[in-house]
């Protein structure tokens, strides 16, 4: 009896070694940081949409642009392209634009050639667009200008993809340059846009 009791005693233990001690559950945790975007600049052409504001200004890195065939004799007001602003980030971003004017260093005679900036908004998610026009179209001259300043043209609000574009047209005082007398030369100036996080 001894030797079938140690018999079942030694099962009891084994059965017990292998039994199952409870059911549970575990884990795969999954993760992702994700880094917020910023795209501006400008373009020649509308790139249409969020994803057209990526794709144009991811390939042209830094989103700048020229027109080189204004006319600073007419009174018309002349395209000059577009400006998009695509942006994730959690920080709410304002773009200010300077408007500096048309220069042109004539054997040692500075002229200077102001114009109104306007823009329309094309379309866009969460940005506010303001303070069209910068600047004022007067007659060329040769006397320094004040120093252009900076103008908010866009702010952010909420999170998420905020983006927006915005169609840009320069006027110039067309008759009165023709009156002034413009010298042969070539002008260039430059409007630059900013953006801030706050």
């Amino acid at each position: 009896m001894k030797k079938i009791i140690a018999i079942l005693l030694v099962l009891v233990v084994g059965f017990a070694a292998f039994a199952e001690t409870g059911v549970g559950s575990t884990t795969l945790t999954l993760g992702s940081s994700v880094s917020g975007k910023l795209y501006h600049g400008f373009t020649a052409a509308d790139p249409g949409s969020a994803n057209g504001i990526k794709s144009a200004l991811s390939a042209a890195e830094s989103g700048d642009n020229s027109y080189a065939a204004l006319d600073l004799e007419s009174d018309a007001a002349q395209s000059v392209g577009f400006y998009s602003l695509y942006t994730t980030g959690n920080a709410q971003a304002t773009v200010k634009f300077t408007a500096n004017p048309l220069t042109a260093d004539v054997n040692g005679t500075m002229y200077y050639v102001p114009y109104a900036l306007s823009y329309t908004e094309e379309g866009g998610n969460n940005v506010t667009v303001s303070g069209s026009p910068i600047g004022s179209a007067n007659t060329a001259t040769t006397t320094p200008p004040a120093a252009a300043t900076a103008t908010t043209v866009m702010t952010t609000s909420s999170n998420g993809l905020r983006w927006d574009t915005i169609s840009l047209d320069v006027t110039f005082d067309g008759t009165g340059n023709a009156t002034f007398g413009l010298p042969e030369a070539t002008f260039s100036g430059t409007i630059v846009a900013a953006v801030t996080a706050n």
